[in-house]
């Protein structure tokens, strides 16, 4: 068993498409992964279920990621947060987000993206 087997991944985006891929991708590495449409399910899964690490889109349906972040980052600020922006150019810096990626950066990059969070979750340190 792995330390991957053991963590919970908090997939949020508000189309089922995204969820459902994400989804696929990390449990085929061996994550649990919970999935949340809703800015609310977000919120009330975050505070169940105690994610190790939590993805999210920006723009998230009609509303924003990084707002979705920081009602995340204010219910627990030790999870790290992995932003993903369907936009080319930067997402705008936030503290509430402890790691970007873009949709085009592809499954390997996410992967990487995840355990790095991870890694420095359970290590105690934050991501650059």
């Amino acid at each position: 068993m792995t330390a991957r087997d053991s963590a919970v991944v908090l997939c949020v985006a508000a189309e089922q498409l995204s969820l459902s891929i994400r989804g696929l991708v990390l449990q085929s590495e061996g994550y649990q992964v919970i999935s949340a449409s809703t800015f609310e399910d977000a919120l009330r899964l975050a505070v169940e279920r105690h994610p190790d690490v939590i993805v999210c889109e920006q723009p998230f349906g009609k509303g924003s990621g990084i707002a979705l972040a920081k009602g995340l980052k204010e219910l627990d600020p030790n999870t790290p947060i992995l932003l993903i922006t369907g936009l080319t150019e930067a997402a705008p810096q936030t503290l509430a987000v402890d790691a970007y990626m873009t949709k085009i950066d592809g499954p390997e990059a996410f992967l990487k993206n995840v355990a790095a969070l991870l890694e420095c979750s359970r290590s105690g340190t934050h991501a650059a």
